[in-house]
């Protein structure tokens, strides 16, 4: 006997008559249906972990999902429905960290995983910051202000990989907040179009905007002219230099999980390659890797070549 629970275009199942272990896997299952739904390079990059680590960071994957799902989801209601349904996940997420387990089975899989790596609730409320940050603030002034922003959305889930995959010294962590950094930062310039028009951000320090002639009302525009240009190779240029900065973190890791990173920081950075050649024109489409280019991608990391 179950219910199913609908949350923003993610389907969440409670089953109180299976066994636990049978339970379990029906939650890693989901949280794998949640990666491979919305995370296609990472998904790819996911497959060269080892099974039990793979369990892991999928639940790592949904929990961070559902919860940017209820601030991204475009349909969503006005801002008071959006954060009490933010403020409902964050509960029920903090209650089954109580109770050790949940008897909604992706809750149930995300906690047996945090408790197995030792991924705290502290860094689970860092995420969940900046989620409620995204109801609250649309522009960020500069870079400093994005930083503290990625800190939550996307340097915390560095520092929970890292904790799944397994680290040889602690010296991983701050190259693993840099990895998080790095992609974020790919996505920000990715996206840029559908994060004003459908979410009404703009993940671009406004400072840095207005250095090279542009403001918001070029975003709206989608201006595409030789300011603009030179605007995105500046990001890109600063985007390259954190992924260098994170690399070295990456032999530090646990080496049955190396490679899926390896594969997963090519993929990203290979997105700005992939700018480069539409001539800087995020406006036109997301852009992204095919799967010929996944693949070769994929064999260079295996044989350590990251550009």
């Amino acid at each position: 006997m179950f219910k199913r629970r609908l949350g923003p275009s993610l389907i969440v199942e409670v089953v109180n008559d299976l066994p636990s272990s049978a339970f379990l896997r029906r939650g890693i299952e989901e949280c794998q249906a949640i990666t491979r739904r919305y995370g296609t390079s990472f998904y790819f990059a996911t497959q060269f972990f080892p099974r039990e680590t793979r369990e892991g960071i999928y639940a790592v994957y949904a929990f961070a999902r559902i919860p940017d799902e209820i601030v991204d989801d475009p349909n969503k209601g006005d801002k008071t429905e959006t954060l009490e349904k933010l403020n409902n996940w964050r509960q029920d997420w903090l209650d089954a960290m109580a109770a050790g387990g949940s008897d909604d089975t992706v809750l149930n899989a995300i906690v047996t995983q945090f408790l197995k790596h030792d991924i705290t609730i502290e860094i689970g409320e860092a995420f969940l910051k900046s989620m409620f940050m995204d109801e609250e603030k649309f522009r960020y002034e500069n870079y400093a202000e994005l930083e503290e922003y990625m800190y939550g959305s996307a340097g915390v889930i560095g520092l929970m990989v890292t904790r799944v995959v397994g680290y040889s010294t602690d010296a991983a962590f701050p190259h693993a907040i840099k990895l998080g950094y790095a992609f974020q930062l790919t996505n920000f310039l990715r996206d840029i179009r559908e994060d004003y028009e459908e979410l009404g951000r703009i993940y671009m320090p406004l400072n840095e905007l207005r250095r090279f002639g542009l403001g918001e009302d070029d975003i709206a525009s989608f201006t595409m002219d030789e300011r603009f240009v030179d605007f995105m190779n500046f990001q890109i240029e600063r985007n390259r230099e954190v992924y260098r900065e994170a690399l070295p973190g990456i032999p530090m890791l646990n080496w049955r999980g190396r490679l899926a990173v390896r594969i997963s920081y090519v993929l990203y950075k290979a997105i700005l390659n992939e700018i480069e050649r539409a001539n800087y024109n995020v406006y036109r489409g997301r852009v992204r890797t095919n799967f010929k280019q996944k693949l070769w991608l994929s064999a260079k990391a295996l044989v350590g070549v990251y550009e």
